[in-house]
């Protein structure tokens, strides 16, 4: 059999140890999102017509992007208070996306939540899928 044939199994396994897609993340990120070399968020018009659901998703990969340019004291598990404070939701709504609406793309790493690698597409096609929504 040869090295490079295809596996029909391919599509539906899913390699967690996935390098990082940078230019995925900015597709997520740059309509959303600007962030400075200390970690400062500065979100956008379009991030304030997201529901809370998605900009809890944009802060999460924005996280990972603060990992990946190494800025200083950023730690990219998040829990629901920083959520909630960092991407301007209510702590309700930070509740229910790490709880209840994404618990299953979510992954607990020590007090906190981060996205797996292997998820980015999922959580770009959920952003972007009726963006239109209003805020709540």
């Amino acid at each position: 059999m040869e090295e490079n044939s295809y596996d029909e199994l391919d599509e539906i396994f899913v390699d967690k140890n996935i390098p990082i897609d940078k230019k995925l993340i900015v597709e997520i990120l740059k309509p959303f999102v600007t962030i400075d070399n200390e970690g400062i968020l500065e979100f956008n018009e379009d991030y304030e017509k997201l529901t809370e659901n998605k900009r809890a998703l944009v802060y999460f990969v924005a996280k990972k992007a603060m990992i990946l340019r190494e800025i200083p004291g950023i730690a990219e598990a998040t829990g629901p208070t920083e959520l909630s404070r960092k991407a301007h939701i209510s702590e309700n709504s930070a509740k229910h996306a790490i709880f209840r609406d994404y618990k299953k793309i979510l992954k607990k790493e020590g007090e906190g939540y981060t996205i797996p690698n292997h998820k980015l597409k999922k959580i770009k096609e959920i952003i972007f899928k009726n963006e239109t929504n209003t805020s709540k």
